[in-house]
């Protein structure tokens, strides 16, 4: 583990391996933790939405409700990348075995009291939208988690302080407690894309689609988070940031590409194709807004890095012999990505109106839906 972690997030951050996670609506059901229905009352309640500070406060009450997660670490796992691992290490993230839902509402709460700390303390730089997405991704996730075939309705976020003052080491701290976010948010997107796959593919419209729009609102969390990582001044970058992505502080196979978590969703997204494309006969709204929440998500990603690092630098971790600019790796990336997507058929006019609904750039699409059913 790298030596400035202790002092920026509390490590170990103890996750999962995102292939264990459960692939079915039903088997969520059956594999969710007993506390599950009680934390997520505690995060929804209304007195928890006052400001950040009465959240973190409800959100550290979860975590007692959840308890202890019995598990025990990984270690050697032949299932596991060199890429991998050097993420891992990189941000002090630690594998272990045990119930996989209760591992994943434990690192949830966990990424959730570390991000709240912060904009408690300091602020934050995020807009209004990009604040309600990133803690609608907590709510979503956790309350899903806890009823798999209950959409769970949208709470409003409460109102954060910007930016106020800065110490030391602030951007590193928000650089790595947001891939912690991040990586949480993957796993939760991959829990719903290959829920709603499996339902499709048992005719489960009612699941399916709740998975679907569940699956829309993680993804739109994900932009937020690469934006809460990103989260800081040009000089935080420099001095801070930028010196752990090189050698010799970066391990040698760093790639964000390469995380298992991120591979996992990958899969999760191209399984998902022939769900999608059996929903937006029906519902073209629902493929059109995650396919604009997948777009929104990699602009972000597009966005911090042009940020810190200009639209034409190659990666520092490229090799000597590519020159092409991260941001273009990028963008070859979302094209793919977005290849994995079907065409949605939207021809009526009560489909292209949810369309031009779901794609209004001020928006997260389908984040102001959220149903109880």
């Amino acid at each position: 583990m790298t030596d400035y972690l202790p002092d920026v997030a509390t490590v170990p951050f103890v996750l999962a391996r995102p292939e264990d996670l459960p692939a079915t609506v039903p088997a969520v059901e059956a594999a969710r933790p007993p506390a599950a229905t009680a934390l997520a009352a505690r995060i929804s309640a209304p007195a928890a939405r006052t400001g950040p500070g009465p959240l973190r406060g409800a959100v550290a009450a979860a975590r007692g409700d959840l308890g202890a997660v019995h598990a025990t670490p990984v270690g050697d796992d032949p299932r596991e990348s060199r890429p991998n691992r050097d993420n891992d290490l990189a941000f002090g993230i630690e594998r272990h075995h045990g119930q996989p839902l209760a591992l994943l509402l434990a690192a949830l709460l966990a990424a959730y009291e570390g991000a709240l700390e912060l904009v408690d303390d300091q602020g934050t730089g995020l807009d209004s939208g990009d604040w309600q997405d990133l803690v609608d991704g907590f709510d979503v996730t956790a309350r899903w988690i806890a009823s798999p075939r209950r959409v769970p309705g949208l709470l409003a976020a409460p109102a954060p302080q910007p930016v106020r003052r800065s110490t030391p080491l602030d951007g590193l701290r928000r650089w790595v407690r947001g891939h912690h976010v991040f990586m949480v948010f993957a796993q939760g997107c991959t829990l719903a894309l290959s829920g709603m796959t499996a339902a499709a593919r048992d005719g489960d419209r009612e699941a399916a689609e709740g998975a679907a729009a569940v699956a829309t609102r993680v993804m739109c969390a994900c932009r937020a988070a690469l934006r809460f990582a990103g989260d800081a001044t040009e000089t935080q970058y420099h001095g801070e940031i930028r010196p752990t992505l090189m050698p010799p502080v970066a391990p040698p196979q760093m790639s964000g590409l390469r995380w298992r978590d991120h591979e996992a969703l990958v899969r999760a997204l191209g399984e998902a194709g022939p769900a999608w494309a059996w929903l937006a006969a029906e519902r073209p709204e629902l493929l059109e807004g995650f396919r604009s929440a997948l777009d929104t998500t990699y602009d972000a990603h597009k966005g911090v890095c042009g940020h810190f690092v200009g639209d034409q630098s190659p990666s520092l971790l490229a090799t000597s012999r590519s020159a092409r600019p991260a941001i273009g790796v990028i963008e070859q990336f979302h094209r793919i990505r977005a290849d994995l997507l079907p065409g949605a058929d939207t021809g009526t006019d009560a489909g292209t109106d949810a369309v031009a609904d779901a794609t209004d750039p001020g928006r997260c699409p389908g984040g102001g839906r959220g149903e109880e059913r």
